[in-house]
């Protein structure tokens, strides 16, 4: 180990203070890794994940991989997947391996790329040095979807390539492109997820049952919609066990889906995570407790479970913290208030728990919690107490939708009375203190005890508001939120089929197997 880095290391233990550059981080990451300070290395891989750019992203997820930081390869190749058309024209690609300069090429997630760009990278990584023309056929059969070159360019530049004529490579092509004219599309599709709830046993049946249905939709974009289209949801692999009064939440490039009442009623502690790559569940270990009308949050390569209730009647005020690459659950320090139905959001890395309440009393309280230091502070409360809103952390702000509170008064406890829905309020990071969005009376729905929000979602430059929307007699399922011109649009009108009280995430799906799945659906119907 180096005397400088090992001194600075040692100055650590004693004042928690560093410096850290591009020049030393590798060195205190692998000092701090051989000597098991788990803190530390937490610290050089936040710095690590800011430091990810263009220019270095390749060795970035490499050092990554060799010295097991998971969150960091995982953001160096969303990075990787994303930005993929500048990274290949940098010096860090052409010094690539042929093994490596496979498994880049053969990615079916890379973004915004076409198979014209992957037959130039592998000619200009073959043209490098003479000896890698012997890969070149490998890499052409294995990394180029060559059914989906347009004719022209095939016989052009394909054909009509030095390389390949070098490589007398001409008849192999050609054969090639005859026998897999099948294609599948690269890159990925943002999409809005709804998992489980409750819905009729068959059709219109009125008996409710606890389902396992797992549904996704690209919602049209604001060039395609101001007023909402009917889409045709999904249908992705079923939860391995129906779940109501559960949460949600994405993590890693995963959905997990943990907690709730099972279709017995029973509420339960279990959790599944589902991968958008192979349409899996697979359970993941369970809670120490049991919980329904919970909180689930994610930072970085934890999750949260905050509160709710494990007998429906008195809440918990307990935490868990699970580890997504370690999948082991540890308790953390509890909130100060025992209060179910709470919204949740996130915002600057720090977990915001808004309302909720306990039998017979609303709050209108919001404390935060800071995982850094494990500490739970007090932040000013919202204008109105509520119970069973949605919230998130969008944009440098806190925003809380929807819920419920007693009508004639908002400060007294509920005693079954009539309820009133609440206006939406937020918390910007810069002034600390809450307002009610003026907007949201007009654009998200009308203020009546018939809507209902099921779910918030930062998607994209926008929010999502789903659930039971009423825009004046007729009923929105999503709008989306601009907070750039503070205005509203609607984006889907329909429901997902035989879903209600579903809870709602996002997550990335590569578009080879969303676009199966579309196929499989209208192939079906």
């Amino acid at each position: 180990m180096d005397p400088e880095i090992f001194e600075q290391i040692l100055d650590y233990i004693y004042t928690s203070v560093i410096m850290m550059d591009e020049e030393n981080i590798q060195d205190i990451l692998q000092a701090a890794d051989i000597l098991l300070m788990a803190d530390l290395k937490d610290l050089c891989c936040d710095y690590l994940e800011q430091c990810i750019s263009v220019q270095n992203v390749l060795g970035v997820q490499e050092f990554a991989e060799r010295f097991s930081c998971p969150r960091v390869y995982h953001a160096a190749t969303l990075f990787l997947d994303e930005h993929f058309s500048q990274i290949i024209d940098g010096e860090e690609f052409l010094q690539l391996s042929a093994e490596k300069t496979m498994k880049l090429l053969q990615r079916d997630s890379i973004n915004s790329v076409n198979e014209e760009t992957i037959f130039d990278c592998i000619i200009r990584w073959c043209g490098q040095e003479s000896e890698r023309l012997s890969n070149l056929k490998i890499l052409l059969s294995s990394c180029l979807r060559i059914g989906a070159l347009p004719d022209a360019y095939f016989q052009d530049h394909v054909l009509g390539n030095r390389l390949v004529k070098e490589a007398q490579l001409e008849m192999f092509l050609q054969r090639s492109r005859e026998e897999r004219p099948e294609w599948m599309r690269r890159g990925y599709s943002e999409v809005l997820v709804a998992v489980g709830g409750e819905g009729p046993v068959e059709g219109n049946d009125p008996v409710v049952e606890v389902k396992a249905t797992v549904t996704c939709v690209v919602p049209p974009n604001s060039s395609q919609t101001q007023t909402g289209h009917r889409v045709s949801w999904i249908p992705l692999k079923p939860l391995l066990a129906p779940r109501a009064g559960h949460s949600v939440v994405s993590a890693g490039g995963y959905i997990y889906a943990i907690g709730g009442r099972d279709a017995s009623g029973h509420i339960v502690n279990t959790g599944e995570r589902y991968c958008p790559h192979n349409n899996q569940w697979t359970s993941i270990a369970p809670m120490s407790h049991a919980r329904v009308g919970f909180g689930l949050t994610a930072i970085d390569d934890h999750i949260y479970a905050l509160g709710g209730s494990n007998d429906m009647s008195d809440p918990l005020t307990s935490v868990e913290e699970y580890n997504i690459y370690t999948n082991k659950w540890r308790t953390v320090s509890g909130m100060n208030l025992k209060r179910a139905w709470s919204a949740f959001a996130v915002l600057d890395k720090k977990i915001y728990v808004l309302g909720g309440g306990i039998m017979g009393k609303l709050y209108e309280a919001v404390e935060c919690y800071d995982p850094k230091c494990e500490t739970w502070y007090s932040v000013p409360p919202m204008k109105e107490r509520r119970f069973d809103a949605r919230a998130v952390g969008h944009k440098g702000s806190v925003y809380v939708f929807g819920g419920l509170r007693r009508l004639a008064c908002p400060g007294a406890s509920h005693n079954g009375a009539a309820m009133r829905f609440c206006d939406t309020e937020v918390f910007p990071r810069e002034l600390q203190n809450w307002t009610v969005m003026p907007s949201a009376r007009s654009g998200m729905c009308t203020m009546s005890e018939v809507s209902h929000v099921d779910g918030a979602v930062s998607f994209q430059d926008e929010i999502l508001v789903c659930g039971e929307l009423d825009v004046g007699g007729v009923y929105h399922f999503a709008r989306a939120y601009d907070h750039r011109t503070d205005s509203w649009r609607g984006v889907i009108l329909n429901h997902p089929p035989g879903q209600r009280g579903m809870q709602l995430t996002s997550v990335k799906i590569p578009n080879a197997f969303l676009h199966n799945l579309m196929w499989s659906q209208e192939t079906a119907n």
